[in-house]
């Protein structure tokens, strides 16, 4: 019986024990199914997320080459297309060009310009009218300064433009033409038909202008006698006086002392309204004065005669 017993209790342990390796190997088992499922299921969505995504790109793709494809080989006719739908779309919700303000003393003409160069007309896209590419146009077309502009939601565009006033008329040595030109160098569009220009010539007359401008203003009995200037090898100015007399001034800080010279030979003998041909003051020392000699030569004869 005690063997009995010991042979029972030994068996029922191995069976126990052989019951409880499997449970546990079965809870293992069980308990891993139950962790790893979720995991797949998420790699697999994201798989497939992917492949979506591919998929569509590669099929719109392939719908847009198909597209180009079918209207001429031309990418470009799909993106007009394109540009069309979205023009479609900006308008129904509001966002096309409805008013365009040209604002500053400008006159209908020079609108009208503005206008042509801006290149954006009611009902285009307001998306489109970029205010810093519209600026860009705006700053190739000549006499106007100060240019802004201003894109304001949903369909207003605004454009400050001020008319440059003419300072100088220039005359191209080339051609003879003259067009007035702005202090800064730049074309002007306003010319007064009552102010008094000086014409100027010569290269880099447009740029040394402005100096000589400011050292005119000092001396009025040489400003209102110019008849024009001329810039002579990019270092200094001739002046031509309305009585046909050339002044040659010298080069740099010279220059202002030379005119204070002119200006009182001008007041002590009236220089400048004789016959006079030339006057050369690049010597600082000494001025040196050339008559007419040919009218001289011209009265000598009539008088033998």
């Amino acid at each position: 019986m005690p063997q009995v017993k010991g042979g029972n209790k030994k068996q029922g342990g191995r069976q126990s024990g052989g019951s409880g390796r499997g449970k546990s190997s079965g809870s293992r088992t069980s308990g891993g199914r139950a962790s790893n499922t979720p995991a797949r299921d998420a790699v697999a969505k994201q798989s497939a997320d992917v492949g979506s995504i591919f998929m569509g790109v590669f099929f719109l793709g392939a719908i847009l080459i198909g597209a180009a494809a079918w209207m001429g080989n031309s990418i470009s006719i799909v993106e007009d297309k394109a540009n069309e739908i979205a023009d479609g779309v900006a308008k129904t919700f509001g966002f096309s060009v409805q008013t365009i303000h040209v604002v500053d003393d400008v006159n209908p003409d020079q609108e009208r310009r503005i206008l042509d160069a801006l290149g954006v007309v009611q009902g285009d896209n307001m998306f489109r009218a970029d205010p810093h590419q519209l600026k860009e146009r705006l700053d190739e077309l000549p006499g106007f300064g100060g240019i802004q502009v201003h894109r304001f939601w949903p369909d207003q565009i605004t454009v400050v433009a001020t008319p440059l006033e003419a300072s100088v008329l220039y005359r191209n040595d080339q051609t003879g033409d003259v067009v007035p030109v702005h202090m800064t160098g730049e074309i002007a569009d306003e010319v007064s038909q009552t102010a008094l220009y000086h014409t100027i010539q010569g290269e880099g007359a447009l740029e040394a202008y402005p100096v000589l401008h400011s050292e005119l203003q000092d001396f009025p009995t040489i400003d209102t006698r110019l008849d024009y200037a001329e810039r002579r090898g990019e270092r200094r100015w001739d002046l031509v006086m309305v009585s046909g007399t050339r002044v040659k001034l010298p080069s740099g800080d010279a220059r202002s002392e030379a005119l204070a010279v002119l200006a009182a030979l001008q007041r002590e003998t009236g220089v400048l309204d004789r016959q006079v041909e030339m006057i050369d003051l690049r010597d600082p020392a000494r001025v040196y004065v050339r008559r007419r000699q040919l009218e001289a030569g011209l009265a000598g004869v009539e008088r033998a005669g």
